[in-house]
C-alpha cells in the first residue's frame, strides 16, 4: 500500500521540492481489497493520526489511510497539517491550519474529522458547516448586489424595467465611454425609444453623434433604480435568506454532490463504506461477477472459408473507474467484488477517453462532457473474460451496446447513457486527470 501510494519518500528526509511520485490507484485498490478480504480494517483518514504513508494502528487493530494517497493533497500540505497537531475539531483546524477549498473538501470527504469532531455528529454535518462558512454568505443587500440577484432570478417581474436599465448601463460603461460622455449608437437610441422615451430630450448632439454626459446618465440611472432600493428595504430579510440558500446549494452541488460512498471514491479512491452499486439488482441488469467467469468462453463457432471463428459468450460487468492506461487502452474498474482491468480497442478507447468541449462566442472553451474514463465515473461494460482482463466486445446480433455510463442510481435502479454528448462545433480533445 505504501509503495502503490507513492509515499516511500517519508522514509527519507522529506524534500517537498522534489517531484512527488503519483499514486497507482489501481494497484492500491487491489491491495486494499486483498487486505480487507482478510478481515483487516483500512480506516478513513484521521486528521490527528494519519501519516504521510499508510501506518498500522495497533491499538485499534487497523491500518490508517495515508495522507499521500488522498486526492489533491501534496507533501507541503501534509507537513502543514502535521505541524499543527493535535486538533480538536474542524473549527479549530480551519483557524490554525487554513487550506484551499479543494484540499478541505477532500479531507472532509475522506472522513478526516469524523473521529475528532464532537460538536458536529456526522460527516454531512461537517460538510454543511464548512460550506456555510466558505460560500461567502451575504450579510446585507444593497444595489451593489443587484447583479447577483438578477443572476439568481430573485428580482420580481414588476422590476423588469430596472433590470433592463441596469444591463443597459453595463453596456454603456463597457463600450460607450468617450471622454466624459457616453456616445449612443442605434442600439442605445432604440432602447430609449422603447423603454424610457422621456429622457430623449436629454440626449445631446456633439460632432453629429448622439451622446450624454456620464454624470447626467448616472443621475438618471440612480433615480430609475430607486424602486429597487425600496424593494430591498421592504424585503431585506427574506431575499437575504433566499440568496444565501442559493449560494450554499451552488457550492454544495459543485463540491459535495453525491452520497457518502461517492465522497470516499472522490477523495480516497476506495469505498470504506458500501460500494455505490451495492444495491443494484444484478439479475435486473444481467451483471456478472468477473471472478466467476471462465476465460475465453466460446458460445459457438462461425465458419468462414476454412477458418473457425469463435463467438465468445458475452457478459456485463459494472464498476467505478479508478485508473486508466492510455498506452494499453485499459481502464481499471472497481466492482462490488474487486478490481477488474477492462481492455478496449484503440479506436473505442480513444472515442470515450476524450473530453468534449465547445468554443464559445467570446473565444472561451466550455466543457460539455468530461472523459468517460475520469476517475470516479461509473460504467457498465459488455464483453468477455480473457485471462485476467475483461475485453469489451459486442457483435451485430448483440442487443446491448459495449459501453454505458451510469449517470445516476435510484434505489436499486441505474440510469444509463450510451452516446457521448455532441453539439454543433464541439471539440474532442485528449484529457488527462
Amino acid at each position: 500500500m505504501i509503495v502503490n501510494s507513492g509515499s516511500l519518500e517519508e522514509d527519507e528526509e522529506l524534500d517537498i521540492e522534489k517531484k512527488e511520485k503519483g499514486t497507482d490507484y489501481a494497484k492500491l485498490a487491489k491491495a486494499i481489497g486483498d487486505i480487507t478480504s482478510r478481515g483487516i480494517d483500512v480506516s478513513l483518514v484521521n486528521i490527528n493520526e494519519s501519516d504521510y504513508g499508510f501506518e498500522p494502528d495497533v491499538e485499534n487493530n487497523r491500518i490508517l489511510y495515508g495522507l499521500k494517497a488522498l486526492s489533491n493533497i501534496n507533501a507541503e500540505t501534509i507537513e502543514k497539517i502535521k505541524c499543527g497537531r493535535p486538533y480538536i475539531g474542524i473549527k479549530d483546524f480551519m483557524v490554525r491550519c487554513p487550506l484551499t477549498k479543494t484540499a478541505m473538501f477532500n479531507l472532509i470527504k475522506a472522513g478526516a474529522f469524523d473521529e475528532i469532531e464532537t460538536d458536529l455528529h456526522s460527516r454531512k454535518e461537517i460538510m454543511v458547516y464548512y460550506i456555510s462558512k466558505v460560500c461567502e454568505p451575504k450579510k446585507r443587500l444593497t444595489l451593489q448586489n443587484f447583479n447577483g440577484l438578477v443572476q439568481h432570478n430573485l428580482i420580481p417581474k414588476e422590476l423588469e424595467l430596472q433590470i433592463r436599465v441596469f444591463n443597459f448601463t453595463k453596456y454603456l460603461k463597457m463600450s460607450k465611454k468617450v471622454g466624459k460622455y457616453y456616445v449612443f449608437d442605434d442600439i442605445c437610441m432604440k432602447f430609449f425609444e422603447k423603454h424610457i422615451p422621456e429622457i430623449l430630450d436629454e440626449v445631446e448632439t456633439v460632432n453629429n453623434a448622439f451622446c450624454m454626459l456620464q454624470t447626467k446618465w448616472d443621475n438618471i440611472y440612480q433615480a430609475k433604480m430607486d424602486p429597487v432600493r425600496d424593494w430591498l428595504k421592504d424585503n431585506q430579510e427574506s431575499i437575504l435568506t433566499e440568496l444565501n440558500d442559493m449560494l450554499f446549494m451552488e457550492m454544495w452541488n459543485k463540491y459535495a454532490a453525491g452520497t457518502q460512498s461517492h465522497w470516499e471514491m472522490d477523495s480516497l479512491c476506495f469505498y470504506h463504506g458500501p460500494h455505490e452499486l451495492i444495491n443494484v439488482d444484478p439479475k435486473k441488469y444481467d451483471l456478472a461477477d468477473f471472478n466467476e467467469l471462465k476465460s475465453n468462453e466460446v458460445e459457438y463457432y462461425m465458419r468462414r472459408r476454412n477458418a473457425q471463428i469463435p463467438i465468445y459468450k458475452l457478459h456485463r460487468i459494472a464498476g467505478t473507474v479508478i485508473a486508466k492506461d492510455d498506452n494499453h487502452h485499459t481502464v481499471s474498474l472497481l466492482t462490488t467484488t474487486g478490481v477488474v482491468t477492462v481492455k478496449f480497442s484503440r479506436e473505442y478507447y480513444s472515442l470515450y477517453k476524450k473530453q468534449v468541449s465547445q468554443i464559445q462566442p467570446d473565444g472561451t472553451k466550455k466543457v460539455l462532457e468530461k472523459s468517460w474514463f475520469k476517475r470516479g465515473t461509473m460504467l457498465m461494460v459488455t464483453g468477455f473474460r480473457r485471462d485476467d482482463q475483461f475485453v469489451g466486445k459486442t457483435y451485430q446480433s448483440t442487443a446491448t451496446h459495449q459501453l454505458y455510463k451510469i449517470t445516476d442510481i435510484v434505489d436499486d435502479e441505474i440510469k444509463l447513457q450510451h452516446e457521448r454528448v455532441t453539439s454543433s462545433g464541439a471539440l474532442e480533445e485528449d484529457y488527462d486527470e
